[in-house]
């Protein structure tokens, strides 16, 4: 089950960092990115699945450079949320994180809610309920025993004990 919708955010904390990246996730998202990442004379739609590529952000409606980036492409289903992914890595400046966002979000995706890449990801059947919740876990967790706990959840231990 997927969505039929495209979605945009923001995937690494809130804050100014030397790297942040911007996530794409539906039927759009190639062709969304292809509008705004330029690379030579190659296009997003051609990129082969689970490969990285260096090149420039352009602001849609100027054409002007916004920010170097390393796009990365995920296809369905073999992607986190079993839609077509698209990964944009640049520079962590909050500025720019939403200045990408804002365009996207113009070109025809949505934001995506809090936990929505997570919640398509169960409903696409890429992870089990058990995981899901282990997601938030171990991006809220505080000791390194809760990291631990966290993370044998999303390596389906716990699944496979009580047989899901």
């Amino acid at each position: 089950m997927t969505a039929n919708n495209t979605i945009a955010a923001i995937a690494t904390p809130v804050g100014t960092a030397g790297i942040g990246v911007v996530r794409i996730s539906g039927p759009s998202a190639t062709e969304i990115a292809s509008r705004i990442f330029k690379t030579g004379d190659r296009q997003v739609a051609d990129f082969p699945t689970h490969t990285a590529h260096h090149g420039t952000l352009l602001d849609p409606r100027t054409s002007e450079s916004i920010d170097d980036v390393v796009l990365t492409v995920f296809r369905a289903p073999r992607s986190y949320t079993g839609e077509d992914v698209v990964e944009l890595s640049l520079h962590g400046s909050p500025m720019v994180l939403d200045m990408v966002t804002h365009h996207l979000v113009r070109m025809g995706a949505r934001p995506a809610q809090r936990g929505e890449f997570t919640r398509r990801a169960f409903l696409s059947g890429r992870i089990d309920l058990v995981q899901a919740e282990a997601v938030i876990d171990l991006i809220e967790a505080t000791s390194p025993l809760a990291v631990e706990e966290a993370r044998s959840r999303l390596d389906r231990s716990l699944s496979r004990e009580i047989g899901i």
